[in-house]
């Protein structure tokens, strides 16, 4: 998509742009950096935490499924609020402070109902606090294709710090006693004391206001979702259909990752108090992909870099159904890494730039939105292949592998990130905030 010498005018004038707040960048890493550390802290052993209570197989999904429910509804309402309402960095700070509490609260419950009830209302606080956050980071920048990479490796490196926080935690306890249990719901506490730390921490962020509807008066319930229902004139154009459609499908194989790795880890022979580090793998190479997705970006192109990332997703599962041994187990983990920056993150990057300024929140909340149906699909699918299958966990890791194999294949055959035969060549994107 090219960009007009007036649509590029305007954007460096928009407001957060002109006058740009003294060490920005690292007050927007550390803003991120402390957003993933809630997530770090308990998602990747939130269904150790659900065995632990015993929770069946079905009630397991349908807990871990709270986020994909959550991403229904929460990005919608909440990027509404955003673009049209309230500065985001205030919807931030409220988010935070809601989803703080909540997760301590969920910490000390352990019937099945409740725990899926308080989990679904804590994700329509806890999405809103990322999903907002990428682009107020966006509205910041003035080459967001240049300099979003190296801020967003700081939420990566955020996620791990909180996992390996936990890790030192458990470490410690079995220092002073060997019999210690290892408490996963101290992972809910560890999340939301960091959830604390962004409700303060976002005051102390430049402003970003709310922007004015492009067009004139509307009828009250369009006024309610103006942005939102902007934002889906982008499924008009073809390569955004096939974008928005092979992320649903990846999407619906995340939550095998999402419930199934720790439990696999586990059965290879990992013990609880390491668990939070090993499944850090996938991080360590999101780091490093992180700090050179310019380079992808720029020597690659778009296509390529996303490409890389599909494949990466598919490898990895394939790698975990036919692995017997950590050794393999790792590196299969590891390349869901390269799946997040070069897909999804760079896919953050696309999005951007194809959406107006003033819904560029609701633009992702859309994308957000439908992912999370493919979230919820993929989470009961789990539940559902788990029982079938007697806990065969080679069956559904190819089972996702193979989806992601076909996704892959459609993305390479059918996206043109211009959405026409137009090419952008490497030199425009790198002298203009353009993707090619």
């Amino acid at each position: 998509m090219a960009t007009t010498e007036t649509e590029t005018t305007s954007y460096a004038a928009a407001p957060g742009c002109l006058a740009k707040p003294r060490f920005l960048a690292l007050r927007l890493s550390t803003l991120i950096f402390l957003g993933f550390a809630i997530l770090g802290a308990w998602v990747p052993v939130f269904s150790l935490h659900l065995a632990n209570l015993n929770f069946s197989a079905e009630a397991t999904a349908w807990a871990s499924s709270t986020n994909a429910l959550g991403a229904m509804v929460a990005p919608l309402i909440w990027g509404q609020i955003a673009d049209r309402w309230l500065a985001s960095e205030r919807c931030i700070s409220l988010c935070a402070l809601a989803s703080g509490a909540l997760m301590w609260f969920l910490a000390s419950l352990d019937e099945p109902a409740a725990v899926i009830s308080v989990s679904l209302l804590l994700w329509f606080f806890l999405i809103p606090v990322l999903s907002l956050t990428g682009p107020f980071i966006f509205r910041q920048l003035d080459h967001p294709e240049r300099q979003y990479g190296g801020i967003r490796l700081w939420g990566t490196i955020g996620w791990m710090a909180a996992s390996w926080g936990l890790t030192l935690w458990y470490w410690t306890a079995r220092q002073q006693s060997a019999e210690a249990e290892v408490d996963f719901a101290d992972s809910l506490r560890l999340g939301g004391s960091a959830a604390f730390l962004v409700a303060i921490y976002a005051w102390t962020l430049p402003h970003a206001p709310p922007s004015p509807r492009r067009h004139g008066p509307a009828s009250w319930w369009v006024r309610l979702a103006d942005a939102p229902l902007a934002a889906l004139s982008l499924f008009r154009d073809r390569s955004f259909r096939i974008y928005g459609a092979c992320m649903f499908g990846l999407y619906i194989t995340m939550p095998f990752t999402i419930q199934l790795n720790p439990l696999l880890l586990k059965q290879l022979g990992v013990e609880g108090q390491w668990l939070p580090t090993y499944l850090t793998a996938a991080q360590t190479t999101e780091v490093a992909a992180l700090a050179i997705l310019p380079i992808f970006l720029t020597r690659l192109g778009l296509k390529a870099t996303m490409v890389l990332g599909a494949a990466s997703c598919a490898g990895g599962l394939l790698v975990l159904a036919a692995t017997e041994s950590v050794a393999w187990a790792l590196p299969a983990l590891a390349s869901a890494g390269f799946f997040i920056c070069c897909f999804v993150i760079a896919g953050q990057v696309y999005v951007n730039h194809r959406a107006p300024r003033d819904i560029r929140a609701s633009a992702q909340g859309v994308l957000v939105f439908f992912n999370g149906i493919g979230l919820f699909l993929g989470h009961l699918l789990v539940g559902w292949l788990r029982n079938w299958t007697g806990d065969r966990y080679d069956v559904a890791y190819g089972i996702a592998g193979l989806i992601a194999t076909g996704l892959t294949v459609l993305f390479v055959t059918c996206f043109s990130p211009a959405g026409s035969e137009a090419k952008t060549t490497r030199e425009n994107l790198v002298s203009q905030p353009v993707i090619p």
